[in-house]
């Protein structure tokens, strides 16, 4: 939707002017926001010395595209959307030891997830928003733009993809701040999508072991890796932040 202003931007994907409008960097849906009338929705970083912040509907951006932008990317996050969180439960669990280490779907569109997952952190990079300063691409930025304007999803391996969803059901979803990490030497940027994560490689080299069976890829089944949130390295920080929250 328009931000409601009259200033002219120049959209940072098509390179060209027009009115900017409201762009949410993790589409608004992944958030499960409750509506207004249930009080203000609390934004909690990770980033020291910041504190929460009333978000209402999510975290959006009026500097980064036009409508002409804007409309490019609808269709792969309404895709993403419909598939991650309304047809979750069509997604067959695979169990090892009693435990759901992953879930796994047949017919996906390889094309449409892995533009959704490039767009999203593209959209990271090019916000001026406080909670995404730790996204910087560098020399990859051209290139997953050019990947996003010519709708190429490019091969596995390019700016590979791996999904992981938090299996405890008794949380709501997780928002923090993206920042980039090293998984056997290559590097990913982790971003957070309320019950989803995704970890996007910015790295020439192949990905690793601990990813390759997992990631996004052509002619094959879509995989959402399992992690439980309490003996994930995310737990003790989000509490730490719940206490703060509470004083």
């Amino acid at each position: 939707f328009y931000c409601g202003v009259s200033a002219m931007i120049t959209c940072k994907l098509t390179g060209k002017e027009g009115p900017p409008v409201k762009a949410h960097i993790v589409p608004e849906s992944f958030y499960e926001l409750p509506s207004q009338s249930d009080g203000p929705y609390q934004l909690i970083t990770n980033t020291p010395g910041k504190y929460p912040k009333k978000v209402p509907i999510g975290i959006y951006d009026n500097t980064i595209v036009t409508r002409d932008g804007e409309d490019r990317f609808g269709p792969w996050d309404n895709y993403a959307c419909e598939l991650l969180l309304k047809r979750f439960d069509e997604f067959v669990p695979i169990n090892h030891e009693n435990k759901i280490i992953a879930w796994q779907m047949c017919g996906t569109d390889y094309a449409m997830m892995k533009l959704f997952a490039l767009y999203v952190l593209w959209r990271a990079h090019a916000s001026s928003q406080p909670a995404f300063s730790k996204v910087d691409l560098g020399p990859h930025e051209p290139k997953i733009r050019a990947h996003l304007l010519q709708e190429n999803p490019g091969s596995e391996e390019e700016y590979s993809v791996c999904i992981v969803r938090w299996i405890d059901d008794g949380f709501g979803p997780v928002v923090m701040d993206p920042f980039r990490e090293r998984y056997e030497g290559v590097n990913y940027y982790r971003i957070y999508c309320g019950r989803y994560v995704l970890y996007v490689k910015a790295d020439q080299m192949n990905t690793g072991k601990s990813f390759k069976d997992m990631q996004l890829a052509p002619d094959r089944d879509l995989f959402l890796i399992a992690r439980e949130l309490k003996s994930s390295q995310d737990w003790p920080l989000m509490k730490r932040m719940a206490r703060e929250i509470a004083r």
